[in-house]
């Protein structure tokens, strides 16, 4: 995703320096610092490339009209302000922006993509623009106007100005041409265009455009973190269609052991059958809707009781036995059984997936295999129990703070102390993070970290960088293994609400009996502790800045680069992550749904 946007940047440089004849794969590659072999891989040659250029340039500044008329929709009079400032924003009203739309206009072999692509976008916004005419017209009782001629005529204006940028380079002023729409409208409809719109957004002050590199280094927008229609979307789309983690294969070692965790609204359970199979069920009751099994963990002894009415289930899930069946006049227990969830053991660790065919988790962390194997996760037993936190603040705050080392050295003192500077990350779109650091030789002025430093023990099996290193791997949305020499620290973050989450935690670790091991394993339980302890304050700190009305977004330096790879999963999986103004209450989903078609168009077109 990153990479094609950076080919389509550079694309759009050429085509406003050379027209479309004169773009070649040759110079987009140059442009964008690259081969032509990644141009033609990810393109199929130049007509591809300018086609997608297009295509793109278009959506962008359909998304951002759609964006207007549904925040504003119950206006019409709101709808018109909004659609003018959406068609003068700095960052789509740019001359390379502009050249685009030109070139494949001027060019007569290229006015049919150009019909394709935008005819339809045309359309659709000229209607809306002749439908609020009318509707003002009609509320203002301004019989005498013909509000389909001046609705259209408004249209042209809007999508002509703009054009103005290329024979007049330096001087478009953007508010300028702002104020020439209003004041066609004010000629108009005096009364209802005589100000600004209330509560409408001031122009920017700046009409500096934005390119897609700068575009890149935006936070999430902050209403996504706190509104309740975005939350259902999150449940649906990201938690219920990617890997989640439930425990190890050592919380459930024989026939009949399970473990049960409560996940986005759902309640799971795994169980070990009699043939060593693991496998993951809803947990609830085909009856009444109980708890087919209770309390963290425990064991099932030949089936599974329901503790409500005594139904009962075998440990494949299907329904073996009913009391009093006869007095169930249709039921057929053969059709009757426990709805089962993918899951999957990666390296003894088990994850959960309820709906989705992507990658497996095999597949996610294939690049991360050849090092994890060496701490032999699979061997590993439990180290007390598994605990849950629950937090007051959104989820995504705590992956964001837990996906970047900048905020170590200012948050961290401990482990800045223990580490130094050695910390180091590699993270990847749709692929397993990782992140590592080093323990120093200058011992800590701290007794506990001192401690751990001097007494955590030699680990023959591991390869000399990781004797002493703490390496992160994490896994889409929220699930993190930290392994260091003595233990595997593991967790998982996961939404109760808009505004709060759980924190799901467990140790597990190879059996050790040595002294010095169970001294360092208590040490590191208590660093890493007093490590979580200080990330919930910065994101309580955090949650509440984000329902500040004065902050709309910041920047990301280049050591937040997991920050940003985080910001595209979620957008790639919920488009409207990318909609800075928060929508109409209730349209969040439609315009969601809207963004998804409009992108699976895009793709079927590729």
């Amino acid at each position: 995703m990153r990479r094609r946007q950076e080919l389509i940047g550079a694309t759009i440089e050429c085509i406003a320096e050379h027209g479309l004849s004169g773009t070649t794969v040759a110079r987009v590659a140059q442009c964008a610092g690259l081969s032509t072999g990644i141009v033609n891989f990810y393109f199929r040659g130049k007509d591809a490339l300018l086609l997608q250029t297009l295509e793109y340039v278009d959506s962008q500044y359909m998304l951002r009209q759609r964006e207007a008329v549904l925040a504003h929709g119950g206006s019409p009079v709101a709808c018109l302000e909004a659609m003018i400032d959406a068609a003068f924003d700095p960052e789509l009203c740019h001359p390379h922006r502009v050249a685009v739309w030109a070139a494949f206009w001027g060019e007569a072999r290229a006015r049919d993509d150009y019909m394709r692509v935008c005819a339809a976008r045309e359309a659709e916004l000229e209607e809306q623009r002749v439908e609020a005419f009318a509707a003002i017209a009609t509320e203002g009782g301004y019989t005498h106007l013909e509000t389909e001629a001046l609705g259209r005529a408004f249209h042209h204006m809007l999508s002509s100005l703009p054009e103005s940028l290329l024979g007049d380079r330096g001087s478009f002023d953007l508010e300028r041409a702002r104020g020439t729409c209003r004041g066609f409208l004010r000629s108009i409809f005096p009364a209802e265009f005589s100000g600004a719109a209330p509560g409408l957004a001031p122009a920017p002050s700046s009409s500096r455009p934005q390119d897609l590199e700068t575009e890149e280094c935006a936070t999430l927008p902050t209403w996504i973190y706190h509104d309740p229609e975005f939350f259902e979307l999150e449940k649906e789309s990201i938690f219920r269609r990617n890997w989640l983690m439930v425990g190890h294969a050592s919380h459930v070692p024989g026939p009949g052991d399970y473990l049960t965790v409560d996940l986005v609204g759902e309640r799971v359970f795994v169980i070990r059958g009699r043939d060593g199979v693991l496998r993951a069920f809803d947990n609830v009751c085909r009856h009444r809707a109980s708890r087919v099994v209770r309390g963290q963990s425990g064991h099932c002894s030949g089936q599974i009781v329901c503790p409500y009415h005594g139904w009962r289930y075998g440990f494949d899930g299907k329904l073996k036995g009913v009391p009093e069946e006869e007095s169930f006049s249709r039921l057929e227990k053969s059709e009757v059984r426990l709805p089962e969830l993918d899951l999957e053991e990666w390296m003894g660790f088990l994850f959960v997936r309820f709906a989705g065919d992507g990658e497996s988790v095999a597949e996610l962390m294939a690049e991360k295999f050849d090092e994890a194997s060496h701490y032999r996760f699979s061997e590993m037993q439990p180290l007390g129990p598994a605990r849950t936190l629950d937090c007051d603040f959104n989820w995504k705050l705590f992956v964001e703070n837990d996906s970047e080392g900048y905020h170590i050295p200012m948050a961290h003192p401990g482990l800045r102390r223990l580490f130094g500077t050695s910390y180091e990350e590699n993270f990847e779109q749709g692929e397993g993070t990782q992140a590592s650091s080093q323990l120093r030789d200058q011992e800590s002025s701290v007794w506990a970290e001192r401690a751990y430093q001097r007494l955590l023990p030699e680990v023959s099996h591991l390869p000399e960088h990781l004797r002493r290193a703490w390496i992160y791997y994490g896994l889409f949305p929220s699930a993190v293994v930290q392994a260091c020499p003595d233990v595997a620290d593991c967790y998982q973050v996961l939404p109760t609400g808009p505004d709060s989450c759980q924190l799901l935690t467990f140790r597990v670790a190879l059996p050790d009996a040595r002294r010095e091991m169970r001294v360092a394993r208590y040490l590191s339980e208590r660093i890493i502790r007093n490590v979580i302890r200080e990330d919930l304050s910065l994101c309580r700190f955090t949650n509440e800045g984000v329902k500040s009305e004065r902050y709309t977004g910041g920047r990301l330096s280049d050591l937040e680069s997991g920050v940003g790879i985080f910001r595209d999963e979620i957008r790639d999986r919920i488009p409207v992550a990318g909609v800075q103004k928060r929508p109409a209450p209730g349209r969040v989903a439609t315009l969601n749904a809207q963004l998804n078609a409009q992108s699976n168009a895009q793709s079927d077109a590729q």
